[in-house]
């Protein structure tokens, strides 16, 4: 199950009139940013591994049938370690990042999964936030 995101910083939407493909005639932009806590601490030589998927709905609310498709990608913005012993390890990963049409609410669903590792006596990495930026082809009524 997917943390539900509520809250985005610096969100920005630009709606762009397009012709196509097919009936598309929207293309709409999106880029922000959202706070997350994703850690782990590891003891001795263990190697520890956290993993879990975020999702945020953006964008306008659609019909099915006016959604025609949408892409997007992620990035990795505020990292942390602690503990650095000699030896030591941790890894920072964007595992997928997935957005497409949610039926519930209308508006597109970003799933952003990621990973954080580490390992080394009592070292603790995590991951506290991401970038997006997310393109919605739609096909909406005429005005």
């Amino acid at each position: 199950m997917a943390i539900k995101i509520a809250q985005v910083q610096n969100l920005q939407q630009m709606d762009v009139l397009v012709a196509g493909p097919d009936d598309a005639n929207h293309l709409f932009i999106i880029d922000g940013q959202f706070d997350v806590s994703l850690a782990i601490g590891s003891q001795g030589t263990n190697f520890a591994t956290a993993k879990e998927t975020f999702s945020v709905l953006i964008g306008p609310k659609l019909a099915n049938r006016q959604f025609v498709r949408a892409i997007a990608t992620a990035s990795i913005v505020k990292t942390q370690i602690a503990n650095i012993a000699p030896g030591g390890l941790a890894t920072w990963n964007i595992v997928d990042v997935d957005a497409d049409w949610d039926d519930e609410s209308g508006q597109v669903e970003l799933r952003i999964e990621a990973q954080v590792n580490c390992s080394g006596s009592n070292q603790v990495a995590s991951i506290n936030s991401f970038a997006f930026h997310v393109t919605v082809l739609a096909a909406l009524p005429a005005n």
